[in-house]
């Protein structure tokens, strides 16, 4: 019986992506000229905000690849839009390489400006460590298969996702705003590093505030039980009225999202079970994807009917290191929480399902 295995990952090219463009973009060009004489380690001249999301991140990619060596799969879902078939079968066939794989979907590619030229010559490298979510320990390629949601239903979500980062941002500055107002709070935001969905093809985020946000969520609840519940609930009604609208829009474009991708991924193994007999399979999802179909995939009829058997992989090291990066959901998930309560209302049933919960347990 074939084994399936699920992983959440955070992008290494994401982030990686994210660091370079945004030191990129800093630079005039005597200095894109200077750096060109010398196009390596690159990664040093970066912010200390950058460098310190790198090393979380490259902290992650080891993990990940302990946790694939453990493995050793013949096949790897990966959450690209199913538009890319073209690149998947031209994969499978060998037709391309591993590099030129991920150097062909991220559209890497020669340039002759300046800072174009230094891009590729730091992300060829950095595709080079990328190389392994494809390739077991042996380095023999694996096969692959994609299914993410379309391009056409990824690009009606990005507005939607990008809308509720915002309202959740302005929703938190106004809560520390009236907590502040009443008590000061001993800690402060400490390194925040962020891309919205519109510059790549996924938000990254990365905080390391999590005592700063625990102390403010934790003295908003304490508010809103006592006496001093008014003032919060004047304070905040307003701005909690329009994050809930936003959330559950979001919420609800995130669970069709989740249910695209379950039907993506059956009939990705049904396709498996006809062309070969795999025993080992892993998906890789993105951190707010995984308790959904986790869930769903538990109880998969289906997956019995072709011999599948779906397995847990002890993840708790991989979940401890990716916590800086997942901070943002947890941070909103606690937002919709609190603004259900100053709005004195209920979570809609269907919100309470896996599907809604936006960190892996």
């Amino acid at each position: 019986m074939a084994k399936l295995f699920l992983i959440p990952i955070i992008s290494l090219f994401d982030v990686h992506d994210v660091a370079v463009r945004d030191w990129l973009n800093k630079l005039d060009d005597r200095a894109l000229a200077t750096h060109l004489e010398y196009p390596f380690k690159l990664d040093r001249f970066f912010p200390e905000s950058s460098q310190h999301v790198l090393k979380s991140i490259d902290s992650v990619h080891s993990e990940i690849l302990r946790l694939l060596d453990i493995i050793e799969p013949q096949v790897v879902f990966l959450d690209i839009p199913v538009d890319f078939v073209e690149l998947e079968n031209r994969y499978n066939k060998r037709e391309i390489s591993p590099s030129e794989f991920w150097s062909e979907y991220y559209l890497v590619s020669g340039t002759e400006e300046a800072s174009g030229a230094l891009y590729c010559i730091y992300i060829e490298g950095i595709i080079d460590r990328n190389i392994r979510l494809i390739e077991n320990r042996e380095h023999l390629p694996s096969s692959i298969i994609f299914y993410g949601t379309d391009i056409k239903t990824r690009q009606e979500v990005i507005p939607v996702y990008d809308n509720i980062l915002e309202k959740d941002d302005e929703f938190l500055l106004k809560i520390a705003r009236v907590v502040n107002e009443i008590t000061s709070l001993r800690e402060s935001p400490k390194h925040l590093w962020y891309s919205q969905m519109q510059v790549r093809r996924a938000a990254v985020s990365y905080e390391e505030t999590e005592r700063f946000y625990t102390e403010l969520l934790i003295r908003l609840g304490r508010f809103l039980k006592f006496k001093i519940r008014h003032y919060v609930v004047k304070s905040l009604r307003k701005h909690a009225l329009e994050f809930v609208s936003s959330y559950e829009k979001f919420l609800d474009y995130k669970m069709r999202e989740d249910e695209i991708k379950l039907s993506n991924i059956i009939e990705g193994l049904n396709l498996l079970k006809v062309q070969s007999d795999c025993e080992d399979v892993v998906i890789f999802c993105t951190p707010m994807h995984y308790s959904a179909l986790s869930n769903s995939l538990k109880k998969e009829k289906e997956l019995s009917r072709l011999g599948i058997t779906i397995v847990d992989i002890n993840i708790t090291t991989l979940l401890d290191k990716m916590k800086l990066f997942v901070q943002k959901n947890r941070i909103m998930q606690s937002n919709y929480e609190n603004a259900l309560d100053i709005l004195g209302r209920k979570k809609p049933e269907r919100f309470s399902a896996p599907s809604a919960v936006l960190i892996p347990a």
